[in-house]
């Protein structure tokens, strides 16, 4: 229960992640992680594409708005899908 994470589309490598957002139930704004107040101090990569590496091409993914960023296409909820927790 330790990670905050959050879905994004890195454009670098055109796949949506889930990437580190927070700590301890607490969101950490960007300023404060591009500005590397956090990351000194906790050693941790946040938003960070766990893929590609990539801090700054990072988007949040909203499901009606955006795209798949590979093809461009609608995604679309597969009613079969695994539904995964996780904690």
């Amino acid at each position: 229960m330790d990670a905050v994470i959050d879905t994004y589309i890195c454009k670098s490598c055109k796949k949506i992640v889930d990437v580190l957002v927070g700590q301890h139930g607490m969101t950490y704004r960007k300023s404060d992680i591009l500005n590397r107040k956090k990351e000194k101090v906790l050693g941790l990569q946040f938003y960070t594409c766990p893929e590609c590496g990539s801090k700054t091409d990072m988007v949040k993914w909203k499901t009606r708005l955006r795209p798949c960023p590979r093809c461009d296409g609608k995604m679309e909820v597969d009613p079969e899908g695994v539904e995964i927790l996780w904690d």
